[in-house]
C-alpha cells in the first residue's frame, strides 16, 4: 500500500511538472491567441497581435502591435494601434481561478477614426457591435464549445494612456485633424470571482471606442457639416 502511494505520489509531480512546462512554453501563444480570438468576436473585425512575451519568473510581460481591423467599407487598415502594453500578473494565481492580472498599462495608442459618405464612423461601427455582443453571447450556444483557456480573470488596473486620435472626414470633403485621448482608468474588472475572457474584452473594448467616439465624432460630423454648408452657400452664391 505504501509502495502504490509513493508511485502515485511521483506519478502526481510528473503531471504537475509536465503540465507547468506546457504552461511555461506555451503562455505566450495563450495569450495572443486569447486576445485574437475574443477581440475578433467582439469588435466584430479582425483583432490582431504580433508577439506576447510573458515571463512567468517575474509576473511581466508586453503584448506588442495589437491591431483592430477597419471594418469593411473604411480606407484605412486599422481602427486602432495599440502598440506595447505591458502587464504585471501574479504568477501564484495560474493555478487557481481566477488568474489575477495586477496591472496592464497601454502607452500612446494611435486611433484612426474616419467617416464616410453617410456620416457613420468607423468607430461608431465597431462600438455598436461591442454593445450588441452581450446579447449575442446570451443566446444559448450550438454544439460543443472550443477547447482553449476557461479560466476567469481579474484585471486590477487597466490604464490607457497618452493616446492620438486621427480623424479624417476627407470622404465628406473635410480635412483631417488630430486630437489628443483623454486616458482612460479601469479598475478592479472582474470583481473577486473573475470573468471569462470574452467578457473582459468586451468591457475593455467598449470603454476604448466609447471614448474614442466621445471625443472624436462630434468634431468629425461637425467639421463634415459645416464644410458642406460653406460648399452649398458658394453654390447658392454663384447662382445669384
Amino acid at each position: 500500500m505504501k509502495r502504490k502511494l509513493v508511485i502515485a505520489a511521483i506519478v502526481l509531480l510528473f503531471v504537475i511538472g509536465g503540465l507547468f512546462v506546457y504552461l511555461y512554453n506555451s503562455i505566450d501563444s495563450i495569450v495572443k491567441n486569447g486576445i485574437e480570438r475574443f477581440g475578433t468576436d467582439v469588435c466584430g473585425t479582425r483583432v490582431s497581435v504580433a508577439s506576447v512575451d510573458i515571463s512567468l519568473k517575474t509576473g511581466r510581460g508586453t503584448i506588442r502591435g495589437l491591431r483592430v481591423a477597419n471594418p469593411d467599407g473604411f480606407s484605412h487598415d486599422s481602427a486602432v494601434e495599440l502598440g506595447d502594453a505591458t502587464l504585471s500578473v501574479d504568477i501564484g494565481s495560474f493555478n487557481r481561478d481566477p488568474i489575477v492580472i495586477r496591472e496592464i498599462r497601454v502607452k500612446a495608442p494611435v486611433v484612426n477614426a474616419e467617416v464616410d459618405e453617410k456620416f457613420a464612423t468607423n468607430v461608431g461601427r465597431i462600438r455598436d457591435h461591442v454593445q450588441d455582443y452581450q446579447a449575442r453571447s446570451a443566446k444559448p450556444a450550438s454544439g460543443k464549445q472550443d477547447s482553449g483557456f476557461e479560466k476567469r480573470i481579474t484585471i486590477q488596473s487597466f490604464v490607457i494612456e497618452q493616446g492620438v486620435i486621427k480623424g479624417d472626414a476627407t470622404r465628406v470633403g473635410s480635412e483631417k485633424r488630430e486630437w489628443d485621448m483623454p486616458p482612460i482608468e479601469l479598475s478592479n474588472l472582474g470583481g473577486d470571482t473573475g470573468v471569462r475572457p470574452e467578457a473582459m474584452a468586451k468591457v475593455i473594448s467598449a470603454a476604448l471606442f466609447a471614448r474614442v467616439e466621445e471625443v472624436a465624432s462630434d468634431h468629425l460630423k461637425a467639421s463634415a457639416t459645416e464644410k458642406i454648408k460653406n460648399k452649398l452657400g458658394e453654390f447658392l452664391q454663384k447662382q445669384k
